[in-house]
């Protein structure tokens, strides 16, 4: 009896770790790759002016959500929505000061996307930044110290991601270009003769994450996924100050860059008072601050031609120099032999003004700050581009499918967004991804998305589409109490149709003819994204 016991366990532990090895073997590997205050660029997204051939390579291959929307554009609110799949409503975090794990009690044991694959016996590392750095328990442990099985990697200069000269920008002896104090120049090519893509943080973060790649390769031999790994690699340009090696800057001579017409440059007609951002992040630069001043910058003034190209310029180059570390990651990833068994996903935290709306960088509640790059690439699944609505608070559970993992379940109520440990107030992207329906591709998926953004009211958006197809933002500038709307205050509303008006140039949400379909948009807007 003892003897037939024993063959019993021994059978039973063979049988778990039979099951144990396959389980792991059926995972995917995931490298998510977070670009930050990068606006949609290059071909898949629209821009090619903004030269990014290896996310351009990244997208053949992958499925590219062209309506893909931030819960609010700002770094740390963004990222929290997105790193624990809730929205701002119900983490709390309304800036760049606030963890979402600490922002109630409730919160507390709240498990962020890769502590949820730390609990799935995932190894987890991360590089750069991927929660906003220094708001939860510290950059020194990646902010979340259980969800990293790995010693978290910051690049030196982790508040702005930039080297001047060989020291951190942020603590620069100086003088720096244009003048002493503060942040002094927006805008500059790296100025070390000996300046490399390696000399940078973001190329730090490169080399380091592609040592790890090398590392969990040797783990995971001739294809077999013998301990799966989720990596989460953030690189910091193109966030200001716009600093890249020169040759970056070479890529764009400066005559030869666009221009937004003077209509897309001017602020919107008849925008609500308050909606328009007086652009405080960018002119907090000395350069900035005295060449807007020189234009007489204002809500009804751009600033000239000349400075307009310059910050676009350097945006450009700043964005090109982090493609080219993503590329240096993507070539490891295939020279591992790991592109046949690892999601890559790919996205920025928010998007971008560059002088569109007359607004420079983010914190609007307007479409070019709140579109963002968002692709999804799957071994064996062909590249597509997805016209459906995605939202950030989605990334998390897509990556939960599209790993094998188990779903998430959705946050149904107010009381399971704010107890669950784990739950959703997104939707898994996954059947738009691997469908072969191509109607599936164009016809289903989400019909709308929200964002907000605060000022002295919160700014409420929906991007939808009205009943004649045309897609279109309507927002409502409302009170904000306990953590929510007081609808029935409402300071001002905006309706912009993005067929006849993509700029967003012409609020006509007090235009003739258009109540009935103010009404059913506010309707929708109020019900939420529960049923949205």
């Amino acid at each position: 009896l003892i003897m037939a016991r024993v063959m019993l366990t021994a059978m039973l532990c063979l049988f778990l770790l039979q099951c144990t090895v396959a389980n792991a073997a059926s995972r995917m590997n995931v490298l998510m790759i977070a670009v930050d205050d990068l606006r949609p660029s290059g071909t898949a997204f629209g821009h090619p002016e903004i030269l990014v051939p290896n996310i351009d390579k990244l997208a053949a291959k992958s499925t590219v959500f062209q309506q893909a929307f931030v819960q609010a554009a700002t770094c740390g609110v963004s990222r929290s929505s997105l790193l624990t799949s809730r929205r701002p409503d119900t983490t709390y975090v309304l800036d760049n000061s606030v963890c979402p794990f600490t922002s109630a009690k409730s919160h507390n044991n709240w498990q962020s996307l890769p502590e949820y694959f730390r609990s799935s016996g995932y190894t987890t590392a991360g590089f750069g930044k991927i929660f906003h750095p220094n708001t939860c328990e510290g950059a020194a442990v990646g902010e979340r110290k259980a969800a990293w099985t790995e010693p978290y990697y910051h690049a030196p200069c982790i508040s702005l991601g930039s080297i001047y000269n060989g020291t951190c920008y942020e603590s620069y002896p100086g003088p720096l270009p244009m003048g002493p104090g503060g942040k002094v120049t927006s805008i500059y090519a790296n100025a070390s003769a000996e300046a490399t893509d390696d000399t940078m943080p973001d190329g730090m973060i490169a080399a380091n994450a592609i040592d790890s790649i090398s590392k969990f390769a040797a783990k995971n031999q001739n294809g077999e996924i013998s301990e799966p790994f989720f990596m989460a690699v953030g690189f910091h340009k193109p966030h200001l100050p716009h600093i890249a090696p020169k040759k970056y800057f070479d890529l764009y001579p400066l005559e030869n860059v666009s221009l937004p017409s003077m209509e897309d440059r001017s602020t919107p007609i008849n925008i609500p008072d308050g909606a328009w951002n007086n652009c405080g992040e960018i002119k907090s630069y000395h350069d900035v601050s005295k060449d807007f001043a020189a234009c007489n910058f204002s809500q009804t003034q751009p600033v000239n031609d000349t400075i307009a190209r310059e910050q676009r310029q350097a945006y450009f180059a700043a964005a090109s120099y982090t493609d080219a570390q993503i590329g240096r990651l993507l070539d490891a990833l295939e020279a591992n032999g790991l592109t046949d068994n690892t999601v890559i996903a790919l996205w920025g935290d928010h998007g971008w003004h560059l002088g569109e709306n007359n607004e420079w960088a983010k914190h609007t509640a307007m479409t070019w700050a709140n579109r963002a790059p968002l692709l999804f690439s799957v071994p064996g699944v062909q590249g597509k581009l997805s016209q459906s609505f995605a939202e950030f608070v989605d990334i998390y559970p897509t990556l939960v499918d599209l790993a094998g993992l188990t779903p998430m379940p959705s946050c149904e109520t107010e009381e399971m967004s704010q107890n669950a440990i784990n739950c959703t107030e997104g939707a898994s992207l996954k059947p738009l991804i691997v469908s072969e329906d191509t109607k599936l591709w164009t016809t289903e998926g989400k019909v709308a998305a929200f964002s907000q953004w605060p000022k002295s009211s919160m700014g409420y958006n929906i991007f939808t589409k009205t009943s004649d197809g045309s897609p279109v933002r309507y927002t409502e500038w409302v009170k904000y109490e306990n953590h929510g709307p007081v609808w029935d205050k409402c300071t001002g509303k905006e309706l912009y149709n993005h067929t006849a008006d993509p700029n967003e140039n012409r609020n006509i949400v007090d235009s003739p003819g258009l109540s009935d379909i103010v009404k059913t948009l506010s309707d929708q807007l109020h019900t939420g994204w529960r049923t949205g």
